[in-house]
């Protein structure tokens, strides 16, 4: 159902950029990652081949930050947030046709350049049409949409899987599709107006500078610690710890559940007690679902592991909201995107070298290590943030 039209322009603004990240982050990177054992025992695709078309989407994630500036010289914001959305759509379609290795690892690349021209664009605009006392709340609630995904996906996969792959990929896209009709709602009328309407970015970050460079590679080391969740989590439990599909599948809806849940928690407490002491915090507690499940394999560190690492869209939103914060009224679109690049850098790199890692060690032990380790860096590096008041 799509939401009244008296919802005021900041929300719906929220609306469109969490439909839009349901939709290219949610599912189109967070659902692959309960289908790649599925995958591996049907021989669509081979181990390694599985890993580098994650990281292949990864990829693509890092080639839309850097075309934004292009795309923007030639449309509006809101004509390429409509347009992206549309395309993530189309790409999750054409993962319904059986092509292989190739026609799979295409898609999901394009579909990564899509989701990073949603996320510069869609939270750069929910930031700075976001009430004063609201932003933290706003951006929570733009990437409740990567929780509502991973959370859609995982339900419904498992049983999908056992009729076959092709019916999983076409469950995906029909989630899409609903999702595509609220998006290009939200992104009209009055939220459209007001999305067109924000004064450009400053041309550079002036007294922000140094601030700016601790987000940007805070971002990066966030995007390192996630990958061995993104992409080994359903794996490591079905092959390492014996788990069935399905009850590894489990341990994926409650990880989009701790998405959608963590995600407003973390808002909420940005809001409350500031987002530097915030982003310590979940900084931290990332760093422990990381390398917990690992170390313990019983079921209740795998459970908390499911929800710490889950509520990760929380680090995402607290750490947007303290970019708008450094670079105070007006847009945060240029810090923001490098930003972007930087996680889309790092998961590039990241991606590759842990299942590189992997492939030459066969360690989970190594890579979610890893992954902790970036995560703790993480928390090191933003304690040192001032920005403004």
């Amino acid at each position: 159902m799509i939401p009244p039209s008296t919802l005021p322009p900041w929300l719906r603004v929220a609306i469109g950029a969490q439909c839009g990240l349901l939709i290219g982050m949610g599912l189109g990177r967070f659902s692959y990652t309960p289908m790649v054992p599925a995958l591996i025992e049907s021989g669509s695709l081979s181990e390694a081949q599985a890993g580098y078309v994650g990281a292949i989407n990864l990829g693509g994630y890092l080639l839309g930050g850097l075309a934004v500036p292009w795309l923007l010289r030639r449309a509006d914001r809101v004509v390429w947030l409509r347009a992206a959305i549309c395309l993530s759509v189309l790409c999750l379609l054409a993962s319904i046709v059986p092509g292989g290795f190739l026609w799979l690892a295409f898609w999901r690349g394009l579909i990564g350049i899509a989701v990073a021209v949603i996320m510069i664009l869609g939270i750069s605009s929910v930031t700075a049409t976001a009430p004063t006392g609201r932003t933290g709340i706003a951006t929570a609630t733009a990437y409740t949409g990567v929780g509502a995904g991973i959370l859609l996906a995982a339900a419904g996969l498992p049983w999908l899987l056992a009729l076959g792959e092709i019916w999983a990929w076409t469950g995906t896209a029909a989630i899409g599709m609903a999702a595509l009709v609220v998006a290009l709602w939200a992104w009209s009328g009055p939220a459209a107006e007001v999305a067109r309407a924000i004064p450009p970015p400053p041309a550079t970050l002036g007294s922000a500078r140094g601030d700016g460079l601790r987000l940007v590679l805070a971002q990066g080391l966030f995007a390192v610690g996630l990958v061995p969740h993104s992409i080994y989590w359903v794996d490591y439990l079905v092959r390492a710890l014996g788990w069935s599909t399905g009850a590894a599948g489990a341990q994926w809806v409650l990880f989009g559940a701790a998405a959608i849940a963590g995600t407003l928690v973390w808002g909420r407490i940005g809001d409350r007690i500031g987002f530097r002491p915030s982003l310590i915090a979940v900084y931290l507690s990332l760093a422990l679902g990381a390398v917990l499940p690992v170390l313990v394999t019983a079921t209740p560190a795998i459970l908390l592991s499911s929800l710490l690492v889950g509520a990760q869209p929380g680090l995402t939103a607290i750490i947007a909201s303290q970019a708008q914060r450094v670079m105070g009224p007006g847009s945060m679109l240029g810090l923001w995107r490098w930003m972007v690049l930087s996680v889309g850098a790092a998961q590039l790199v990241g991606g590759y070298a842990l299942v590189a890692l992997f492939n030459a060690t066969g360690s989970y032990l190594a890579v979610f290590g890893a992954g902790g380790l970036a995560f703790a860096a993480g928390a090191v590096l933003v304690v040192g943030l001032k920005g403004r008041a």
